[in-house]
């Protein structure tokens, strides 16, 4: 079916409308035309359509460009796919060919011939668009001759119009899935000196684009981003039909095998109802790896009977992963798509009803066919099912079943407990389009003018400290083992549970009224090794991270390691409550230990953003640069009000100092393990005399409470250590300390200094800043 103006939906329209007004007014305000710092060159505008996946964003660009005169039109993604689909759409006879001017000249540029290229760059009235993906652009001097040079210029140049039989029409781009796009793409497509950026995508978009909008911070590009992005609210495009209504997020915490007969009996119910249709729906697995997804199909072969035949398996490296898989499986009906170099977007019009992926799921597939998906493993990030399930959207043929079970989708995964409300609550933000969008802009990358380093003035080093169980790790592994009993078989059991929530898209929020909890006879089972381990290295990474934990190597093999307990059991509450006291018996082991081998150098300042020209007279201040006599770099800027004045103290007393960036600055171990971070980062250091540094942190009243409990701690205690190590709260008014070292405030007037004295805290107060400092020897 053929789609003209008259049948767009009118968000559609809106959209398509707004796009073009903005197009047709830059560069009359608001939209300023921005310019190159280095070149003074200007840069191509840059406007957004903001849209779900679904919403119709091919027809909504096409109407958008049909108003555009006598241009270029490069319209390009990251996926081959997307391409040719959308030039068979675009073509004379295509879906949207009605929405282009009846003259209007499409071509594929890996199929453009010299003659072809001339004819476009020579016209000078017309519309034409140019299909290709971003890679062509990537290859200097590739076999499609976009780049090679024939004596007099090479066709990249004529598109560009940097030569004498140069494009004579201006150039636009239009790039779908834009949020895709890598910094070196873009400053290619920048390379042909287009008017104008058209970005699709429903996604934040890369950082690097942040040159290309006016403003000089964050906040002012972020801003100018909003202004020039067209938003199609995502309730709009589900009330007009064109997305399902429902979403059905079931948290499994049963066996893989029982999740995954739970979603194909979801499938059979689907198929079923929509043999009346005569259409075949589809079911996703999605996998964490090859062996994985291997594992899959022998379940879905051998144990729910589903046709070898109808099962694609799109994974790299299936033959290399068959030498590990189960001898027994009937491989040789096993039918490897990816190899066989499938489309993805075909395999349903080829009769597979089961499709099994891994992470990678393509951006830019929506198979409105696609009723559910098994989401495999409990490793699996929130963020990332929340972005799969944006896949799955769709509504077949943009239109309502009276069936509502044909108008939702349905997900079947196995998450923690405390992580099911988070998936709920991510899911609703990917699909939420409303309200502003926050950019980060990177400093080395989208402003390059606009940070530099201070060097520092002379090479200081400082002692390194680390961290350290002991040497007799056997210790350790008692610690563990003394706390995990042998369970008898019926505490190890639990009933499996099924949660499922509703996610209502028209309104994006959860439909209470179909929460459900049912119970299972199977359950999933983990190792009480798995499970403790992964319990400790959530609580501090200094226990357990995934190169390794504190303990042997020999642990693990113990029998009560090795016990499988299910989720809900009597032995799992059992260790959850048993993993405080093995945390509090490991941190009497833990200690800070002086390493004589290493040293800390201070490295040079990054000054951020120096001397911001802003109408706000609070970032003035902030990012202007201020220039030290005795500091170990000339000149700092990035502090607020409070760490300005504590600088100037600090540069008064004549002794050396510096201000110490986090991350990459000095850093200092937690001498406590379980406390949420490992590593301080005090804002200053100061050298009072040669053989003693104060690691001063100027905090904030509200931060107090945790920083007094997790890092005034142990470090000067480090034995052997050649330089005395102290650490210092520095805040604003007159403090005392109360029961358990809380601080008190007892008058808004003075400053006030936290520190660790002989073998407590103290609290001294002084009636100046400068007095403080004086006092820090």
């Amino acid at each position: 079916m053929q789609l003209n103006k008259d049948q767009l939906k009118p968000f559609q329209l809106r959209a398509a409308a707004d796009l073009t007004e903005m197009l047709a007014t830059y560069p009359a305000a608001p939209f300023k035309k921005q310019f190159n710092q280095d070149t003074g060159e200007p840069l191509p505008f840059l406007c957004r359509l903001k849209a779900i996946t679904g919403s119709g964003k091919t027809p909504m660009l096409a109407s958008s460009i049909s108003q555009l005169s006598d241009c270029i039109v490069l319209w390009t993604t990251n996926r081959g796919a997307v391409i040719s689909q959308t030039k068979a759409n675009l073509s004379s006879g295509g879906k949207y060919s009605k929405l282009l001017p009846e003259e209007v000249n499409i071509y594929n540029l890996s199929e453009m011939t010299s003659l072809d290229w001339e004819e476009v760059c020579n016209a000078k009235t017309g519309l034409t668009i140019i299909l290709s993906t971003v890679a062509l652009f990537n290859r200097d001097g590739d076999v499609l001759n976009v780049h090679k040079n024939r004596g007099e210029t090479s066709h990249w140049e004529m598109l560009a119009g940097d030569s004498v039989n140069g494009r004579l029409r201006d150039l636009y781009i239009v790039y779908d899935e834009a949020h895709g796009g890598t910094k070196a793409q873009f400053n290619r497509l920048k390379d042909l000196h287009p008017r104008a950026f058209i970005l699709a995508s429903a996604s934040e978009l890369p950082e690097d684009l942040g040159e290309l909008l006016p403003g000089r911070t964050p906040d002012d590009k972020s801003a100018a981003l909003n202004l020039q992005t067209v938003v199609v609210p995502t309730q709009e495009v589900a009330e007009a039909g064109l997305l399902k209504t429902r979403l059905f997020l079931v948290d499994c915490n049963t066996t893989r095998l029982d999740a995954l007969s739970e979603a194909n009996k979801k499938w059979l119910e689907i198929t079923d109802k929509l043999k009346a249709f005569n259409e075949q729906p589809v079911i996703c697995c999605i996998v964490n790896s090859t062996t994985a997804g291997l594992e899959i199909w022998d379940y879905l072969t051998q144990n729910l009977s589903v046709n070898p035949s109808r099962i694609a398996v799109h994974l790299s490296n299936v033959d290399k992963a068959l030498l590990e898989a189960n001898p027994n499986a009937p491989w040789s009906q096993l039918i490897d798509t990816y190899k066989a170099k499938k489309s993805p977007e075909a395999l349903r019009n080829e009769g597979y009803t089961h499709l099994i992926w891994n992470l990678s799921l393509r951006e830019g597939w929506d198979e409105p066919w696609a009723y559910v998906a098994y989401l495999d493993g409990e490793a699996k990030s929130l963020t990332d099912i929340s972005q799969k399930i944006g896949r799955f959207l769709r509504q077949p043929n943009a239109l309502p079943f009276d069936d509502s079970d044909l108008n939702s989708a349905y997900f079947y995964f196995n998450v923690p407990d405390e992580d099911f409300a988070t998936v709920v609550r991510n899911t609703q933000n990917e699909l939420s389009n409303e309200g502003y969008e926050i950019i980060a802009i990177k400093g080395s990358s989208t402003r390059p003018k606009l940070s530099r380093e201070a060097p520092t003035k002379s090479i200081v080093n400082l002692p390194k400290v680390s961290e350290s169980f002991g040497e007799d790790l056997q210790v350790l592994d008692d610690i563990l083992l003394s706390n995990i009993p042998l369970f008898a078989e019926d505490n190890l059991k639990a009933s499996g549970r099924v949660s499922t929530r509703v996610i209502d898209i028209r309104r994006n929020k959860e439909d209470g009224s179909l929460r459900k909890d049912e119970k299972r006879k199977d359950n999933a089972e983990i190792s009480v090794w798995e499970y403790v381990i992964g319990r400790l290295g959530a609580i501090d990474s200094r226990i357990a991270r995934k190169n390794g934990t504190c303990f042997t190597s020999f642990v693990k093999e113990d029998k009560r390691m090795k016990q499988k307990m299910q989720a809900g059991s009597p032995a799992m509450t059992i260790l959850n409550n048993s993993i405080s006291t093995i945390v509090k018996q490991l941190n009497n082991e833990f200690r800070l230990e002086f390493e004589p081998d290493q040293v800390f150098t201070i490295k040079p300042f990054n000054l951020i953003s120096p001397d911001l020209f802003t109408d706000d007279e609070n970032k003035r201040e902030r990012y202007k640069v201020r220039t030290y006599n005795n500091a170990l770099h000339e000149s700092y800027n990035g502090m607020n009000n409070f760490e300005i004045r504590l600088a100037d103290c600090l540069d008064n007393q004549d002794l050396p100092w510096c201000r110490n960036p986090s991350k990459v600055g000095y850093g200092i171990p937690i001498a406590q393990i379980g406390e949420g971070t490992s590593t301080f980062y005090p804002d200053f250091l100061y050298w009072s005399n040669p053989k003693t540094l104060w690691a001063i942190d100027p905090k904030g009243t509200h931060l107090i409470n945790d920083a007094i409990r997790t890092k005034l701690l142990g470090i000067s205690d480090v034995h052997d250590l050649p330089l005395k190590v102290k650490i210092a709260f520095v805040v604003e008014g007159e403090y005392e300390l109360g029961i358990d070292n809380r601080p008190q405030l007892r008058s808004q007037n003075g400053y006030s200094v936290i520190f660790k004295y002989n073998t407590g805290l103290k609290a001294k107060n002084y009636q100046t800043l400068d007095n403080l400092v004086k006092d820090l020897k």
